[in-house]
């Protein structure tokens, strides 16, 4: 069964200074929790639609591929990654970036997944979840502290 989770954050920036701070994989550390290590393995530039990206997520003693691709980028508003291979079913993550007025944005974080291995795995998905809601809670806040 799919699964839902909505994030959202009021910046100080505009829509193309958050657009261009997302899209700008330098900028993945910064935003990725302590207790995880993101290794890019394969990265096709500049981000387009259909563009590829390999990388390595270690958290604690698990490691992972996952494969994602670009499915959607539109400038300055919106970018869509799938996953092709990663330890989900499915895995889809908007980034949506909208104007609230002239010198604040909106960052929208959209992310439906779905485990595998369901219903077994269905007892799995409040701890999914939780770490998800974790994750996001600090790429908001360190995505806000970057536009401060």
């Amino acid at each position: 069964m799919k699964q839902t989770l909505i994030f959202e954050t009021l910046l100080p920036c505009s829509v193309e200074r958050l657009f261009e701070f997302h899209a700008d994989t330098n900028n993945l550390p910064l935003i990725t929790p302590t207790d995880t290590r993101v290794e890019i393995l394969k990265l096709e530039t500049p981000l387009t639609q259909g563009n590829t990206a390999v990388l390595r997520i270690k958290k604690g003693w698990l490691s992972f591929v996952w494969e994602l691709r670009f499915e959607k980028v539109e400038y300055p508003h919106l970018i869509v990654d799938v996953a092709m291979r990663s330890p989900f079913k499915t895995f889809r993550h908007e980034h949506h970036f909208i104007k609230s007025d002239e010198t604040h944005s909106i960052l929208r974080d959209v992310v439906t997944f779905a485990l595998p291995l369901a219903p077994l795995s269905n007892v799995a998905v409040w701890f999914v979840k939780r770490e998800l809601k974790k994750m996001f809670a600090y790429r908001h806040q360190k995505t806000k502290e970057a536009m401060a």
